[in-house]
């Protein structure tokens, strides 16, 4: 049914879940499977006026981070699912107008992204970036939510 399917990461527990759902289906469905991460922004007033020498620091942290993310993803799937076709995409700024931009670039059918479960209140403080996603997109957006964070 689906011929490139694209999964975010970002190392919570539900993208992972997320990865997960999005591997079976790739596999169920022979397609290629595109694998994105984002770096966020990190405002500078996230640093107190002491710890601005941290700052680039903190940014290469994080770029790390998710260059770590990616190598793991595709080491995984690399030893676990060898005939999946595979591209990886590392981007930085906002995560739902990147995945937006990535899935149209890519000509994907398919997002499959976790459901990071922010209670309501962060989520209307903050914005929810699946939320924005599948208001966006014009693909499906798959949705992947954990039951423990699912309110009852």
């Amino acid at each position: 049914m689906f011929k490139k399917i694209l999964v975010t990461i970002d190392g919570s527990g539900p993208a992972k879940l997320a990865f997960s759902f999005g591997v079976d289906l790739a596999e169920r469905d022979g397609a290629e499977l595109v694998v994105l991460t984002v770096v966020p922004t990190v405002p500078l007033y996230v640093a107190d006026e002491g710890e601005l020498s941290y700052f680039p620091r903190l940014i290469d942290d994080m770029e790390q981070f998710h260059e770590k993310l990616l190598a793991e993803a595709v080491q995984g799937l690399q030893s676990d699912h060898g005939g999946l076709k595979v591209t990886t995409i590392l981007r930085k700024g906002n995560p739902a107008r990147n995945i937006v931009e990535a899935a149209r670039e890519e000509e994907v059918d398919l997002i499959v992204l976790g459901n990071r479960g922010a209670g309501r209140i962060i989520s209307w403080m903050l914005g929810s970036t699946s939320r924005s996603v599948a208001e966006a997109c014009t693909v499906p957006v798959l949705i992947v939510k954990d039951r423990e964070y699912c309110e009852a």
